[in-house]
Formats: C-alpha cells, structure tokens, sequence
C-alpha cells in the first residue's frame, strides 16, 4: 500500500467500481476503501439477489407457467424456503468474486474499512481490526451509496419487521405479509410472497403504484395484482406499527388498521454520508442529507466528487454512469462521458414493467402533439408460445414522428425496452423498426406491430389518405 494515490474511492458499489477501474485503465494509481464487501447493495441485499429470488421462486413453484399449463408442479415451501436461500448466496458470492477479481485484475488498491475525510484530501482509514491509516489524493470520489430509510414509529427492533435488506433474514413463514411502498421494491417483493403462496397487502403514498412509469403500465401492474389476490392500498402510509396478541397491527393514514406476521417497510432510501467527515472537508449536503454536486459530480470542496445514491438515489446504471463522468473530470482524462438523459428503468414484478424516455403523462404535461402505437404481446408469435401476454408501447411525435417514449407490460420486458432505447437515444423517428428485419419469434418483434399501429392512428387522427404525407402536427 502506498501513502498517495491519483484517485480515492470511497464506496465499492456500482458507481465506485466503474470510477476506479476507468481511472485504472488510464494509468491512474487508484484506491478504493470499502467498509464491507465488494459490490455494495446491488451485489448484497437489491439489485441481483432480489431478482435472484425472485426467478427462484418462480421456478421453484411453477407460479408463472399455472396458468398457461393448468397445472402447478410446485415443491413444497418448506423444501423451497432452504433452496431460496442458498440460491441468493450463490448469486452474491459469484458476484462480489467477481468485482474482486477485477479490481485485481485491473491493479486497483483495495482496503476494506472506514473512511474519513479531512482538509487538503487527506484520506484516514481505519480497517475493521482497529489499524489505522492515513493517504493523500490528488482527487476523492464519495460513492458510499444508501440504506433503506427508517421512519419514526415503526419498531425496526420487532423480529418480524423488516427493511429491505433484512427480509432476507426473514425467519418463518408468514401467514400474511404486509408491504409498505408501491415502488419498485414493493412491487419486487410482492410478487415474490406472492408466488410462494404467501397473502400480501401492498400500500402506496401515492394515488397509484410505480409513480415514475407510465401511467397506462402502472394501471397494468395493479390490475394483475388485483387478480392474483394482492389487496392494494393506495393513497395511504403506515404510521405506526405496534404488537397486539401476538400479531402486528399497521395503523394507516386514513385511520384504517391491518394485520400481518409480518411487515417490510420499502419506502425510500437514505444516503450514507454520516462518519465520512464532510463538513470539516467543506462537502455541503441539500436538505435531504444528499451530496450537493455540479454537472462534473465535483462537490463543494475542491477535488472531492460524489456519485450514485449520496447524490440522489437512482438506478444502478445512472450511478455507473455518473462514477465515470466523475472519474473522467478527476483524472484530467482528454474525453469526457456523457451522462444518458433517456435512462432507461425496470421492475421486476410479474411480469416486468419498463420504460425508456418520456411517459405519455409528461408528454401531455408538455403540450407535445403525439400519438401513441401500441401492440398486445399474447397475439405475437413469441407471446403466443409462451402463453403470456403483455404490451409494448411507443410514443412520438405527430409532426417529426420523432420516437419520445417506449414502455413495456410483459415478459423480458427490461430487455425488450432496449432496442427502443437506442433509437431513442439516436434521435430516430419511430418508422424505423419497419426498416429492421427482426427475428421472429421474439417480443422484439412487437416493435413492427406497434409501429404499423401507431402510424395507422396518426392517419387516423390527420385525416389524411394512405397515398399523403403525415402533414401538420395534431394533438
């Protein structure tokens, strides 16, 4: 270990590992202290192993297959509670070998401890044994992530109240489980008790699930939920949480009281900028405790940068993103990295619901003239042979048929959202899938679909004969 480095990172979570590994490639003399495994969240209690469990329960109860088949070749959830477990472990140990071997790989320092900041970017480290150490840089990159937050009122200290990173602890079978958050983890989990048979009740803040996706797939997502037994609350938070002969009693907002075995609280995430000693560095934080930073991730302290959940918490790929625009401005590297502004997102519910680009609520918000393509997935032939339905959504403009937005209900649908993204990335206009010879079988293929039904409402709504030009905009 050396006393000077190039590059610091604090935090071995997507958005540091990215940071170091760029500034490595480059020659950069580069360390990162990571106070404990290799990975951060993603690798350790969301991100893989929650989509680990999930593809395990569904496999391992035949859940997704019942109603294609009409037949339930599940084990039973005795036998599949152990094989969950040791599932989730494997994926966590493959994974965070996996970060470790690169850092290795590509010559990165790694200390696992605390760091603490202090004046001129000095760096103290202390390692979990208590051994002390202290390291200069010419730049520090905070990327310590978050946790998930905890509110006033709820007994964290009950057995049987979790968090998002604790649930994996859980330690029986619940009779009935109740999730607080309509996020994307609320819907992760949800899906998850309910293919092992477990009642669940969902409540949002909010006036409907998934907040941030298009409209049309959340009402999608609270529809199958609704069929498959999920009672969903919206419009409603947990106050308190106390026990009462035995069970927990959820007090809601509205004055509506529920009962469970258990409950998870998944609603929102704090950033971990507490211990890191960044009021005596000069690093300012906003009012919800997040890292103030410039359009270069530099922070108020001159050669200390921030990125991923201390800034705002996000998605992993806008974190992995902003690490390397951070590594990039810190190194003095000749190019810089161009942070996405069309980010794609996923929820891994059942099915998956993605999106890339603007939802048709903010187009409207916008008084952009557009019109919308649409194509049912269980009438494609892919959608046909699995016995799963979904849809595939395009929007664009009425004037240009620029491509806005693309959002998908269905199978893979994470994966499918990524042809849309390049497009949409590359500024296309949404006839384009036409000129693509796509596989078929694929859920791909709905992009020809939706295109062609897009283009015949655009017509539609112009009033213009097959043999014309698209005309002036309409709203």
């Amino acid at each position: 270990m050396d006393d000077s480095y190039d590059l610091v990172v604090i935090g071995a979570g997507p958005a540091g590992e990215v940071a170091a590994e760029l500034a490595a490639v480059f020659g950069r003399k580069v360390l990162i202290v990571e106070r404990n495994t290799p990975g951060g969240v993603v690798t350790t209690t969301g991100g893989a192993p929650t989509k680990a469990l999930r593809e395990a329960a569904l496999y391992l109860t035949g859940y997704r297959q019942e109603e294609v088949y009409g037949v339930r070749a599940a084990a039973p959830l005795e036998a599949v509670m152990p094989t969950l477990r040791a599932r989730i472990e494997h994926v966590r140990d493959v994974l965070q070998e996996a970060v470790a071997h690169r850092l290795v790989v590509r010559g990165i320092a790694y200390l696992q401890g605390t760091a603490r900041l202090d004046a001129d970017r000095t760096v103290h480290i202390t390692s979990p044994d208590g051994l002390a150490r202290e390291v200069t840089a010419h730049a520090v990159l905070i990327a310590t992530g978050s946790r998930p937050m905890h509110y006033p009122g709820i007994p964290f200290d009950d057995p049987d109240v979790y968090d998002s990173d604790t649930i994996y602890s859980l330690r029986t079978v619940p009779k009935h489980i109740v999730i607080v958050g309509g996020g994307p983890i609320g819907v992760e989990f949800a899906t998850v008790f309910t293919a092992l048979g477990i009642p669940a009740t969902l409540i949002s803040n909010s006036d409907r699930l998934l907040p941030n996706i298009d409209g049309e797939l959340a009402g999608l997502v609270a529809d199958e939920f609704r069929r498959r037994g999920v009672q969903v609350v919206l419009g409603a938070g947990a106050d308190t949480v106390s026990r009462i002969d035995g069970r927990l009693t959820v007090r809601l907002s509205t004055g509506t009281v529920l009962t469970g075995d258990a409950v998870l609280f998944a609603a929102g995430r704090a950033p971990n900028t507490e211990g890191l000693g960044l009021e005596p560095a000069g690093v300012h934080l906003d009012a919800h405790g997040r890292i103030i930073v410039d359009r270069y991730y530099r922070t108020t302290a001159p050669g200390i940068y921030a990125a991923g959940d201390v800034v705002k918490p996000g998605l992993a790929s806008n974190a992995m993103q902003q690490g390397r625009a951070a590594a990039a401005h810190a190194c003095g590297l000749v190019f810089g990295v161009e942070i996405d502004q069309t980010a794609s997102s996923a929820v891994y519910g059942l099915p998956e619901v993605a999106g890339v680009g603007a939802t048709e609520e903010q187009i409207q918000a916008a008084g952009i003239p557009y019109a919308v393509g649409r194509c049912d997935l269980a009438v494609t032939p892919r959608g046909a042979i699995a016995g799963h339905g979904g849809l595939l959504k395009l929007i664009f403009r009425a004037d240009d048929r620029k491509l806005l937005g693309v959002h998908c209900f269905g199978d893979i649908a994470s994966e499918v959202v990524g042809l849309g993204h390049v497009v949409l990335q590359l500024g296309g206009r949404v006839e384009l899938f036409l000129t693509l010879a796509l596989n078929t079988p694929t859920y791909n293929y709905a992009y020809h679909d939706a295109t062609v039904d897009g283009l015949t409402r655009l017509t539609k709504l112009m009033g213009i004969a097959d043999s014309g030009g698209t005309g002036d905009a309409a709203q």
